[in-house]
């Protein structure tokens, strides 16, 4: 069950924090330099078992995970197919800006997730968040042309020449611009 998942996770962390303790140590034998990658190794294996614990876990436990889970747990059920997990992930009270940012960036994130990061005001209240936003075909729209209007000259003509995104975002960029320089 989620209890199950929740202790094998804390097991996990616990395990991650004495591995990384004993990498701290500087051996005699061998240098720092060595060290660092063994590290590495061990943060893409406890990644890899979280991503193969993800693989086995039924809808319910992801959802408990997506709305509890650390930054780890995060990126893995953003991506999730059940829009109900990856839309609990918006949820978790612990999801930073930065994340939301990585998130608005993304192209291939289910229109929901989009929406939700839309008509959040304080995550909408941020400038690159926004600028992502516009940038991303996925937004809806009306909240694309609304947000636009409140982005840098610079911004706004990049977006104009850009082909990455809607025509009518390059359009109403470009009039944006000229409507700017008639006054």
């Amino acid at each position: 069950g989620a209890v199950d998942i929740l202790a094998v996770t804390s097991e996990l962390d616990e395990i991650t924090e004495e591995a990384e303790d004993v990498g701290e140590l500087p051996d005699e034998e061998s240098s720092e330099e060595e060290i660092e990658p063994e590290e590495e190794v061990e943060e893409n294996e406890e990644f890899r078992s979280k991503y193969q614990l993800a693989q086995t876990m039924g809808v319910a436990e992801k959802v408990k995970v997506a709305l509890t889970g650390d930054k780890e747990w995060r990126s893995i059920m953003i991506k999730d197919s059940n829009k109900m997990v990856s839309g609990s992930v918006m949820k978790n009270p612990r999801i930073t800006d930065a994340e939301i940012l990585t998130i608005a960036k993304l192209t291939g994130m289910n229109d929901e997730i989009i929406r939700a990061i839309c008509v959040n005001k304080e995550w909408v209240k941020k400038y690159p968040i926004r600028k992502a936003l516009v940038e991303n075909n996925k937004t809806p729209l009306p909240f694309a042309l609304r947000f636009m209007a409140s982005l840098g000259e610079k911004d706004v003509a990049a977006l104009a020449k850009s082909k990455n995104v809607s025509t009518v975002i390059a359009t109403q960029a470009r009039r944006l611009l000229m409507n700017k320089k008639k006054d």
